[in-house]
């Protein structure tokens, strides 16, 4: 009688391992996936829009004058070798800003960046971190950006930043941030 009880019990831990396994292979290809994702090259929109502004100092008004709910596009054409990162530019939801990286993680899905941008008009300089997620196609993140001014007028803005890929390129590719 325990030899019949103990031969379906191995049968059945023999097909718990099979699952099991492919359970791991599929969860193995699904990172390495995510790996290799990166940015599709086309042209791509970017939308940003403030959810919240806030003064640093005692100024009258601040330097850049973003209420919430105030939004920002930019067009930025994303060439194959920017795929992996993007014109900064784009991150920063504006061509208002002139900007570089200071530091970038875009992988897997992931995308945080540190971006120093200068605006025409301002005399110091507008530092972002943006942190969200994307596909091949999307970007979803927020957008946290400090004025650092020499004068009054300094504020933290923090938007929401969308954006898409459009179709092909409609002008040659940005060189710059």
């Amino acid at each position: 009688m325990r030899k019949s009880l103990f031969v379906p019990l191995l049968l059945l831990a023999a097909c718990g391992d099979g699952a099991a396994d492919e359970a791991a292979k599929q969860k193995a290809a699904a990172a390495e996936a995510a790996k290799k994702l990166q940015l599709a090259a086309g042209q791509w929109e970017a939308t940003t829009e403030v959810t919240r502004f806030t003064k640093q100092d005692q100024a009258p008004k601040a330097a850049i004058n973003a209420p919430v709910g105030t939004k920002s596009t930019v067009s930025q054409c994303i060439s194959p070798e920017q795929t992996k990162e993007p014109p900064a530019v784009l991150l920063a939801g504006s061509d208002a800003y002139k900007c570089t990286y200071d530091n970038s993680y875009i992988s897997g899905g992931t995308l945080n960046a540190s971006i120093a941008c200068k605006r025409a008009g301002l005399s110091g300089e507008v530092r972002m971190s943006i942190a969200g997620t994307y596909t091949a196609d999307a970007i979803e993140a927020e957008q946290d950006l400090q004025t650092s001014l020499p004068g009054p007028g300094d504020a933290n803005i923090i938007s929401k930043l969308t954006a898409r890929r459009t179709g092909d390129c409609t002008a040659a590719p940005s060189k710059s941030g």
